[in-house]
């Protein structure tokens, strides 16, 4: 499942909350994911830019997919149907988008990218947020599913420089299999509690601290092995070289804890020196680049180390055109009980374009390469897994009314794999429906 349904992700994010914290009419906003997970739910852009206390919304979407279990041969078409009503509370009143969280079971810590802290002129900023998902197989209907997305923020700022940010997000939800063995559904919950602490001592000199818990557990024992804990800190400290430019270094420690697999029980020490820039409206980022060292509990597992690096940038040529650069590297934990880990190394980019003040679209193509670490066995071939994923997702939106939207797209997934298991197409077309209050 991992990359059928991020290709989605990609288009849903880059049109859901792009368009929301513009300073112009192009779509900018700030990623939270380079080459989103595919276990992110559908979201809508729900967060107008003023006022407002309840904001309800529904989501309808159909789906065709000439590959429904993304497998080599044998290809399964379907018909999807996808029905999401939810409800948004904010207090005191906004309509802004201020939490943007993607999330994947396989990355250390639950989160894609690390979480930029929003900002709010605001002394206190809450808000709680409920969407249930139905979705409907024409043919395949004994895997019609519902799930279930919760989460909440809250933000407080003193006078003393202090402030002080924490997120909750509760997930029940499905994906594909697409291991090339079995065809179905696997069914987990996750959470994610993330607190952010940020003290700036003086006009040049800021600090930050994060501590995040992600719990993982799924509900069929083909999957047991993939249950686990993590806990994450991290420390940072900002220097302001311009105005809107600041440099850092960083550190960061996950201790990751598995409930039956305990040989892949590992801590992670990672260390990181950056920028971010929030120069103009048009031009918005942060790069980071360091090293990872990952020691395994067991002593039967080899220790891992290696370079890594995050890119989350914007810019926007004019109130009509912009580009969008996301990116990393890092270990992750092994979606396979032969591999300890797996490098995973993302770019993805998209070029966004207003058309006239109601028409609008985007293009965006993703490139990962996953390199799996501890020698595995498929048809009679014992050897390190590795493969290279491409996805490509044209789309357009029209914006009927405030309260309207229209988006219509075509995805296109390809993952090469040095086991053919592993190996699929997949062409995907998409038409949905946004309404919100």
């Amino acid at each position: 499942m991992y990359w059928r349904v991020s290709i989605l992700s990609l288009f849903f994010f880059i049109f859901s909350f792009g368009y929301s914290t513009a300073a112009t009419d192009l779509p900018v906003g700030q990623s939270e994911t380079a080459l989103p997970s595919g276990d992110e739910e559908i979201t809508a852009d729900i967060f107008g830019k003023k006022g407002g206390v309840i904001h309800p919304f529904l989501l309808f979407e159909e789906k065709y997919t000439d590959n429904l279990y993304l497998t080599d041969s044998d290809k399964d078409e379907e018909f999807v149907t996808t029905v999401s009503p939810g409800l948004w509370l904010a207090l005191p009143g906004n309509r802004e988008k201020l939490l943007e969280i993607g999330l994947s079971t396989s990355s250390p810590g639950g989160l894609n990218l690390s979480r930029i802290k929003p900002e709010t002129t605001r002394r206190t900023q809450g808000y709680l947020l409920y969407a249930p998902e139905f979705v409907f197989y024409s043919d395949h209907t004994g895997d019609n599913s519902t799930n279930h997305r919760a989460e909440g923020m809250f933000q407080y700022n003193f006078n003393m420089g202090l402030s002080i940010d924490v997120i909750d997000q509760f997930n029940s939800r499905h994906e594909i299999n697409d291991n090339g063995i079995y065809e179905g559904l696997d069914k987990y919950k996750d959470n994610l509690f993330d607190l952010i602490m940020v003290y700036e001592t003086s006009e040049k000199f800021k600090f930050r601290f994060d501590y995040s818990n992600y719990d993982l557990e799924y509900d069929g024992s083909v999957n047991e092995y993939r249950n686990r804990n993590d806990n994450s800190f991290s420390v940072y400290a900002f220097y302001q070289v311009k105005p809107k430019t600041s440099v850092f270094v960083e550190y960061e420690f996950s201790d990751i804890e598995f409930d039956t697999y305990t040989d892949a029980d590992s801590v992670e020490n990672r260390f990181y020196t950056g920028v971010e820039w929030d120069v103009t409206a048009k031009t918005t980022g942060r790069i980071k680049v360091g090293y990872i060292f990952k020691d395994f509990d067991s002593g039967d597992v080899d220790d891992q180390d290696g370079f890594s690096f995050e890119i989350q940038t914007q810019h926007n040529f004019n109130p009509k055109r912009g580009f969008r650069l996301t990116g990393f590297r890092r270990f992750n934990e092994s979606t396979m009980v032969d591999a300890s880990t797996y490098i995973a190394t993302g770019v993805s980019a998209a070029w966004l374009q207003r058309f006239t003040e109601k028409w609008s679209g985007t293009l965006a193509v993703g490139i990962t390469n996953e390199q799996y670490k501890g020698e595995s066995t498929f048809e009679g071939v014992t050897d390190e897994r590795e493969d290279d994923i491409f996805s490509v997702v044209p789309a357009l939106r029209y914006e009927f009314r405030d309260w309207m939207t229209f988006d219509l797209g075509y995805a296109f997934a390809q993952r090469n794999s040095s086991f053919s298991t592993f190996d699929y197409n997949e062409n995907t077309i998409f038409f949905r429906v946004d309404l919100s209050i």
